[in-house]
């Protein structure tokens, strides 16, 4: 659309005209790759000195794949076990063998876990999640913005407005 709408923008309405067409192409593009690049949420393995001899926090192993899970589920006083994490609202997901965040899901396309989880988006191949969220908002926001702008003002309503005042500048000059 950039392609199509920034130069008619120059030829029409203006320099600033083409400017914001090139804004708005920037920030969707960047938005776009942020979303698609970055982490979506995925319930991570917690790996490190474990304090319980097998890899993980006290009460936390590492399940199938490298994911975070519990290995022993305790109920502690005031449901709280390993790092100060509240585990009571957690639910076992089989295919990842982790323990889930109460907002986690497990996600069929990329098999697996991620908190906040809103959808899989085929277009940007990845989930979106906790993490990428805000980007993929600004990245729909912008796009829409762009698309009213391009058709209502590039199209029809700046090259109607700018014709008038040049028109009757040069109506002016004639006389």
């Amino acid at each position: 659309a950039t392609l199509y709408y920034a130069p008619l923008a120059y030829r029409s309405i203006g320099v600033i005209s083409t400017i914001i067409c090139l804004l708005f192409f920037t920030v969707g593009t960047v938005s776009l790759l942020i979303v698609s690049c970055s982490d979506p949420g995925v319930v991570k393995s917690i790996r490190g000195g474990g304090m319980d001899g097998r890899g993980g926090l006290d009460g936390v192993g590492v399940g199938r794949n490298g994911y975070a899970g519990v290995s022993a589920m305790e109920e502690r006083p005031g449901g709280s076990a390993a790092g100060g994490r509240d585990w009571s609202n957690w639910r076992y997901c089989d295919l990842c063998s982790v323990y889930q965040p109460p907002s986690a899901v497990h996600c069929p396309e990329c098999n697996v876990c991620i908190e906040g989880y809103d959808h899989h988006c085929p277009w940007m191949g990845t989930c979106i999640g906790k993490k990428n969220f805000t980007s993929f908002l600004v990245f729909n926001m912008t796009w829409l913005f762009y698309l009213f702008y391009a058709i209502v003002w590039v199209t029809f309503i700046g090259p109607d407005l700018f014709c008038q005042e040049n028109c009757k500048k040069h109506d002016h000059d004639d006389v």
